[in-house]
């Protein structure tokens, strides 16, 4: 998520009747780029929120706070950072590994084929905890993809085309020459059965990639975030549409036309300026329940339920600020120095009406994206990382039949991400279509396309999905995806990192 630390947002309104749902939002930018760091859309509203510190002499604290602060303070904040989700990520890919390789491989297959049960009557579903995390959990992950996607549409990187032209045509040289790769490979290993495998490094880990960008702090030019950010989000759209077109075996036409209803409904719910949690709660699980049944893989539900989100807040800014300051003077005129606020019930109700004043005013799209972040990022994905990552590592070399879709997978995640964005990124540039940021080189683009080939996450959904019934090429995609990913991240690091070092010289 994009935000003009010069000018901010400012809304103009359309009078389309579907303006209501996509509005329209204009930037006054200084430059080609906006200033602003970006990990995902809810960095930088969480920054402003933590630039708030509450000093020493403002706080009330319990008997034995003092002690634990010292403990708390620490964890809250790494948690807070921009680093943690690719951490923990890592973590439990680490951990699923270690567990199969260290002699826990069966107690490993239990644990992700553990039947888990929700039934009612004589109703009932009944899967396994993969497919719960896979088709279930992950469409939540699939919700905040689409909250970002549909925010950089609007207001972000991807707002304006002429802004946005560096970004897309890099994510275009990130998506076709892997995809290329892979199946060159493939065709002259004549390994027909793994041609399906095509979409699997087309798309970046956008934690990991931006935990490894942060960890070389200053190094990176701030700029270098919102490409990035912005690469990843356009790979993860044409990731998206790969699983929905592609790896889709057959589609049901009467569940489809139900999904097609419920999508229906949540548009009009957003037309009728409906903006509580429930009503797309509801209608984003009937969504996810009949595309689950069309056939059509179930995270699109959350992809598209995200387009249904509204954009615009309750109230507009002055009315905001004109109630805040009343109740601030109404808070002044009920304040007592020696009475604390728990015996101050005119007080307390102030209290409570400001934090109803500040939920009125802001838009849900940021809202819910800010809710769910923490959650998806530190629970969902690291049990998808957890249940998906487990693969036996060889400990003699194989044969080369054997490993097709491993080298394949390496080759179009190292070389095919990193020199197709240059590539592209140089012939867009050459023909004069785009052009580079300030305070960026084609070094840096360099080395964030080297960066983008670090495709974690969706890339083993989607090997999940293309290896279907091949449990020996879904290993060989796995380890292509580890190595590949470690590869290219270590490269694109060294590449930003020597960059750095030259500008100082």
């Amino acid at each position: 998520m994009s935000f003009n630390a010069n000018s901010g947002i400012q809304s103009r309104v359309d009078k389309k009747m579907v303006s209501y749902l996509l509005p329209v939002y204009s930037f006054d930018f200084k430059g080609i780029w906006p200033h602003y760091v970006v990990e995902k859309h809810t960095v930088t509203l969480r920054r402003q929120v933590m630039s708030y510190e509450i000093k020493e002499e403002n706080r009330d604290h319990a008997p034995l706070e003092r002690g634990f602060l010292k403990f708390s303070l620490p964890v809250e904040s790494f948690i807070n950072s921009q680093i943690v989700a690719g951490i923990v990520l890592l973590v439990s890919a680490i951990a699923a590994i270690l567990m199969v390789n260290l002699g826990w491989q069966h107690s490993y297959e239990a644990l992700s084929t553990l039947e888990l049960t929700i039934s009612l009557g004589d109703w009932a579903i009944s899967h396994s905890l993969h497919y719960w995390i896979n088709d279930g959990l992950m469409v939540l992950f699939f919700f905040i993809l689409g909250l970002e996607i549909k925010y950089e549409c609007l207001v972000g990187a991807l707002s304006d085309l002429k802004d946005a032209g560096l970004v897309i045509v890099m994510a275009l040289g990130g998506m076709v020459l892997p995809a290329l790769i892979y199946s060159s490979i493939i065709w002259i290993s004549e390994s027909s059965n793994a041609y399906q495998g095509w979409g699997v490094p087309m798309a970046t880990d956008t934690a990991f990639a931006i935990g490894i960008l942060t960890l070389l702090g200053a190094k990176a030019p701030r700029a270098a975030y919102i490409i990035l950010t912005g690469l990843a989000i356009v790979d993860d759209m044409g990731a998206v549409a790969v699983i929905g077109l592609f790896y889709t075996d057959q589609i049901i036409i009467q569940s489809l036309l139900w999904a097609g209803l419920t999508l229906l409904v949540l548009f009009f719910i957003n037309l009728l300026g409906i903006r509580k949690p429930v009503f797309y709660l509801v209608g984003g699980f009937f969504l996810w329940w009949f595309i689950l049944q069309s056939g059509v893989h179930a995270t699109t539900a959350g992809l598209l339920a995200a387009m249904m989100v509204p954009t615009r807040p309750y109230t507009n800014k002055i009315w905001f600020r004109r109630k805040m300051q009343n109740v601030i003077h109404d808070f002044k005129d009920v304040d007592s120095e020696d009475t604390p606020i728990l015996e101050n019930e005119q007080q307390h109700a102030l209290a409570v009406k400001a934090e109803d004043i500040a939920k009125q005013t802001t838009a849900p799209i940021l809202r819910w994206g800010y809710t769910l972040d923490k959650p998806v990022s530190l629970i969902i994905l690291p049990l998808f990382a957890f249940l998906n990552a487990g693969v036996m590592l060889p400990t003699v070399i194989p044969e080369f039949k054997d490993t097709v879709v491993t080298l394949a997978i390496i080759l179009a995640l190292v070389l095919g991400k990193g020199i197709g964005i240059s590539f592209f990124a140089w012939l867009g540039l050459k023909v004069g279509a785009v052009r580079l940021p300030d305070g960026v080189t084609f070094s840096h683009i360099i080395g964030i396309g080297f960066l983008a080939g670090v495709g974690f996450t969706m890339s083993l959904f989607i090997s999940v999905l293309a290896f279907e019934g091949q449990p020996a090429l879904i290993e060989q995609a796995k380890l292509g995806i580890l190595f590949g990913s470690l590869i290219a991240g270590i490269i694109g690091a060294a590449i930003l990192f020597s960059v750095s070092k030259d500008e100082v010289k």
